[in-house]
C-alpha cells in the first residue's frame, strides 16, 4: 500500500493566529530544542501561493490543508421523490461514509428523544417531587467568542444555541449524562475510528432560531467532513419559497440543500458555505465531525499527536471572550 507522506517540517514555523478559527495557533514559538514536535507528529509548512478567485467552487479551509483527499460540496445524495430507485446514496459508494450514515440515522428516533426530554424539558416525568424532572440543559458554547470558527461580528444574524457532547475535542460529562443513548452513538463511532477526534472536533445538538442566519464562511481545514441528522424542519413557507432560497436550508458552494427529518446529510465544510432559517420555528439537527475517509490511520495518529503537543504547549486553545 503506498502511504501517502505527511507534511514534514517544523510545527513551530507555520502555526499563525487565524481569525474565524475555534482555536488559537500561536505565531511565534521558543526556538529552543524542547519545542520540537515528537518524531511521530505530524507538522505543517506554509505551502505555496493558491490561485484563488477563479469563478469555481473548490475548497478554501482558512487554516490549513491536506493534499489528494477527495473533495465534493455534499458528499450525500438530495432526497427527491427518486431516491428509493437510486442504487448509491454516498458519493463514490464510499464504505466508511455510508456506514456513519446508516448507523446515525438508525438511531434517529432515540436522538431525538433525547432532545426533546434534555434540551426542551419534555420528558415523560410530570411529578416535580419525584426527582426525576431535571432542568433543560443550558447552551453551552458562546458562538461570538472571539477568535472561534464561527466567531465573526457580521457572520450571525439572531440565535444559534448549542448543547455540546464534544466541543473542541473535549467531551462533556454533563451531556452524556442527559443524554446517554446519543452520547452512545457517538461513543461508537469513535471506537470505530470515525469520529474526528483532535481540537478541532464537535458533536452537538444545533438549534439555529427562527429568522436565523449564519453567512458564508469555510471551515478551518479539509481533514473533516460534517454530519447533519435533522430532528426538527420548520415546515415551508410557500409564498416565500424559491428553488435557490428554500425556507430552510445550507448552501455549500454552489450547491443548495434543504434539510429532511431523519435524513443524514454530509458536507465538506471546507468550502464555502451559509445556514439559513426564514422559518418562525427551530431548526434542530445533530451536528458531528468525521474523519475525511481519505485520512489513513497512520495519517490520523500523526496529526492527532501534532495536535495533542500543540495543545499541551498552549499554542492552541478556545479563545476567551473579550
Amino acid at each position: 500500500m503506498i502511504q501517502r507522506s505527511l507534511l514534514s517540517t517544523s510545527l513551530r514555523r507555520c502555526c499563525r493566529q487565524q481569525r474565524h478559527q475555534q482555536l488559537i495557533v500561536s505565531s511565534t514559538f521558543s526556538s529552543s530544542a524542547s519545542d520540537d514536535p515528537p518524531e511521530d507528529s505530524a507538522t505543517i509548512v506554509q505551502g505555496p501561493s493558491l490561485l484563488t478567485m477563479t469563478g469555481v467552487h473548490r475548497p478554501s479551509p482558512s487554516l490549513f490543508q491536506l493534499p489528494g483527499l477527495r473533495s465534493l460540496p455534499f458528499w450525500t445524495a438530495p432526497e427527491s421523490a427518486s431516491a428509493q430507485n437510486r442504487k448509491h446514496r454516498v458519493a463514490f459508494n464510499d464504505p466508511l461514509v455510508t456506514t456513519a450514515v446508516e448507523y446515525v440515522e438508525s438511531n434517529y428516533e432515540t436522538i431525538r428523544a433525547e432532545y426533546f426530554a434534555s434540551v426542551l424539558g419534555q420528558g415523560r416525568e410530570t411529578d416535580l417531587d419525584s426527582g426525576k424532572v431535571l432542568k433543560p440543559l443550558e447552551p453551552d458554547y458562546d458562538v461570538s467568542t472571539k477568535g472561534g470558527e464561527h466567531a465573526d461580528d457580521a457572520l450571525h444574524s439572531g440565535n444559534w444555541d448549542w448543547h455540546s457532547y464534544v466541543l473542541n475535542g473535549s467531551k462533556n460529562e454533563k451531556f452524556k449524562e442527559r443524554c446517554p443513548k446519543t452520547a452512545e452513538v457517538i461513543d461508537t463511532l469513535e471506537k470505530e475510528g470515525l469520529l474526528f477526534g483532535t481540537p478541532f472536533g464537535f458533536c452537538f445538538f444545533s438549534t439555529l432560531h427562527g429568522n436565523s442566519s449564519i453567512q458564508a464562511h469555510s471551515g478551518p481545514m479539509n481533514l473533516r467532513l460534517r454530519m447533519h441528522l435533522p430532528l426538527v424542519v420548520p415546515p415551508k413557507k410557500d409564498n416565500a419559497q424559491t428553488p435557490s432560497r428554500p425556507t430552510t436550508g445550507i448552501r455549500v458552494a454552489d450547491q443548495v440543500r434543504e434539510w429532511h427529518e431523519g435524513k443524514a446529510v454530509i458536507l465538506d465544510d471546507s468550502y464555502v458555505h451559509e445556514v439559513w432559517n426564514d422559518a418562525n420555528s427551530p431548526r434542530v439537527l445533530l451536528l458531528l465531525d468525521l474523519w475525511h475517509p481519505d485520512v489513513r490511520m497512520e495519517e490520523k495518529q500523526k496529526i492527532s499527536t501534532m495536535f495533542s503537543y500543540a495543545k499541551e504547549k498552549g499554542w492552541i486553545g478556545q479563545a476567551k471572550k473579550q
